[in-house]
């Protein structure tokens, strides 16, 4: 089985050193062998971890650049802080209320900030953060830059412990699921996961609000572990040190959040024989792993909990004589409803017999292929788009029956992509209307476009390029996961299974378009051609009705051109699909499409079959030329 790219090499012994030390230093505590100072110093570094782990959800998971988790850190530990002063509440009571008290503070200010990106952000971020700590500062319930006294003093290194194993184990759920698959892929190509039915602005302040909640936990148990806080405690080199940390470990990693948080926290402690000189040692090693080692300590890899199964799976076998009874991986078969055979010839594209299925059902009927009909399935009427006093599509109109494999060309500008754009939804046109499968959709946005049933391809490729060739058709399922937020925490039998079933049909997926042996590659690996294939997967994966696919035969040769004609029309027939196609091989064209639209300066000057298409005087001289005697 092929690793990969992100797993950690020895995840099974970093699991079993993890343990160990967590029950040595449990043993210590509890027959009071290790000192006072240190089990608090332990204690800090827990709600380190928190802190890291959350900013990393927002800043190395999605993408965003967040630089005033201090502020959320205040928000909760002030609400723990008066709910213990004023009405002596539960420890348990204020946990969950600075969980909820930061998550709203979050969500609040997520929903304006997150329209804006990059600097920007981190800008409005970090005076957000700012404008929190100098509210409560002026505030007399808060008691102002004087502080609140008197906070219910906890410092059970076990209480620390099972705080911090829950937001571990929450956030590190949500990563590796469907909506963390969503959450990457924003960080990826934001645009290209929006095509593919995900509501990023939704997905961004969830991420904001989730990440800001657990800080807001971090600060609770802050306040009940000092039982004094004043705003000075929460400024902004507290967000810098988080961010240190979790640049250090590296953006993307929940590992590297954790043991980058803890050994920083305790660092400074063991340097301490130098006095002064530790804290020029201590930024000075920052400085030096960050040379050596830009993208952190661990990069994107994390530890791989599946090697628990494997070694718990291999002890059965070798000592309960259960051999063979561990569940076997069958890669190279798709869904049992699909009848494909096990080994299959994917260099010419043997059927798969039906469209992939992720709603559970068993013996779901297969698709017939699309047959074409003269009702429009597809109508564009009066379409126009304006970039300020340029108008780049005018009055452009079209009517697609279902099955149709349509073609639109023309020169380079003449607003092909710029067509696709508005279809899909990333353009709003100016004027005219869209209609598909009889429902107006000019006005929608890109996610609920995808839903609908319109998959596209890009004139660039925008995969994401950091995930590999299976994950980025996983990804595509997003819509069809059949599992929600929820069960995505608690994990219930039936995750399992759907996961399994996405996992599956994207495999099959793969073997269709001859992608299978790179499955476990990263997507900037591949070469160009394979990319373009990879693309095609990852639309269809979205299930869609009609596939624009915008320039597929880009960069191929003559032999993979050839290849991808007859891919594209076994797509067609084998997926029920209406097919509108940008292309500039006239070959493939004239001898793909059925019909072609072609464009000029933003106006369409033709249509009709190819034969028609190569005999017209415009054609000819706008685009396609006469030969020379």
């Amino acid at each position: 089985m092929q690793r990969h790219p992100n797993q950690l090499k020895g995840s099974l012994y970093w699991i079993a050193a993890s343990a160990v030390g967590l029950l040595i230093l449990n043993y210590l505590v509890a027959t009071d062998a290790l000192d006072w100072y240190y089990a608090g110093v332990l204690s800090t570094a827990g709600i380190y971890i928190i802190l890291t782990t959350s900013l990393n959800l927002i800043n190395g998971i999605t993408g965003q650049l967040s630089i005033g988790h201090a502020g959320f850190m205040a928000v909760g530990a002030y609400t723990a802080a008066l709910l213990s002063v004023h009405y002596d509440t539960p420890f348990v009571v204020n946990i969950l209320a600075a969980f909820a008290t930061a998550a709203v503070a979050g969500l609040v200010i997520g929903l304006p900030t997150l329209r804006l990106k990059g600097d920007y952000l981190a800008i409005a971020t970090l005076g957000f953060g700012e404008i929190i700590r100098v509210v409560i500062q002026n505030l007399k319930v808060t008691r102002g830059a004087f502080g609140i006294v008197g906070i219910t003093w906890v410092d059970n290194l076990f209480y620390t412990e099972i705080v911090v194993l829950l937001s571990v184990v929450i956030i590190w759920r949500i990563v590796n699921s469907a909506t963390g698959r969503a959450l990457i892929a924003i960080r990826e190509d934001e645009t290209a996961a929006e095509t593919m039915g995900i509501n990023t602005t939704l997905y961004k302040v969830m991420a904001f609000a989730i990440g800001s909640a657990f800080a807001g936990v971090a600060g609770a148990l802050y306040a009940h572990r000092m039982t004094y806080i004043s705003p000075n405690d929460f400024t902004f080199l507290k967000s810098v040190d988080i961010l240190v940390m979790l640049v250090l470990g590296g953006l993307g990693s929940i590992t590297g959040a954790v043991v980058s948080a803890f050994s920083l926290t305790l660092l400074p402690e063991f340097l301490r024989f130098i006095d002064e000189w530790r804290m020029v040692i201590y930024p000075l090693l920052l400085v030096v792993v960050m040379l050596f080692r830009p993208q952190g300590l661990f990069g994107t890899k994390e530890i791989d909990f599946g090697a628990l199964g494997a070694a718990f799976r291999w002890l059965k076998s070798r000592f309960g004589g259960a051999v063979g009874s561990a569940p076997q991986r069958t890669v190279e078969t798709a869904s049992p409803s699909s009848g494909m055979q096990t080994e299959v010839q994917t260099s010419s594209l043997q059927p798969a017999g039906v469209q992939p299925d992720l709603s559970g059902q068993p013996g779901s009927a297969a698709v017939a292929p699309a047959e074409p009909s003269s009702r429009p399935f597809l109508e564009v009427n009066g379409l126009s788009i304006y970039y300020g006093g340029l108008k780049a599509v005018s009055d452009f109109n079209m009517s697609l029956p279902e099955g149709a494999l349509h073609g639109l060309i023309g020169p380079n500008g003449a607003g092909k992509t710029t067509v696709f754009n508005m279809l899909t939804g990333l353009h709003p046109p100016s004027e005219g209307e869209i209609r598909f499968r009889r429902k107006r959709i000019d006005r929608l946005p890109p996610y609920r476009i995808s839903s609908e049933g319109v998959a596209r391809t890009f004139q660039n490729i925008r995969l994401f390029k950091d995930l590999t060739v299976l994950d980025n058709v996983k990804t595509a399922f997003h819509m069809n996961v059949g599992y929600g937020f929820g069960a995505s925490l608690v994990r219930p039998p039936s995750y399992g299974v759907k996961e399994r079933r996405v996992t599956s049909e994207a495999e099959r997926l793969l073997e269709i378009l001859g992608l299978q042996e790179r499955r476990m590659e990263l997507a900037r690996n591949l070469p160009y051609g394979e990319q373009r294939r990879l693309e095609i997967a990852r639309a269809l994966a979205t299930r869609p009705r009609l596939l624009l696919l915008d320039e597929p035969a880009a960069g191929m040769n003559p032999q993979e051109t050839a290849s991808l004609m007859e891919l594209i029309r076994w797509i067609r027939d084998e997926f029920a699909l209406t097919i509108l196609l940008i292309e500039h091989d006239m070959s493939l064209v004239m001898r793909l499409c059925e019909r072609i639209t072609v464009l000029d300066y933003g106006v369409t000057i033709f249509e009709g079959t190819p034969d028609e298409v190569k005999r017209n005087p415009r054609v000819i001289e706008a685009y396609l030329g006469q030969e020379a005697n």
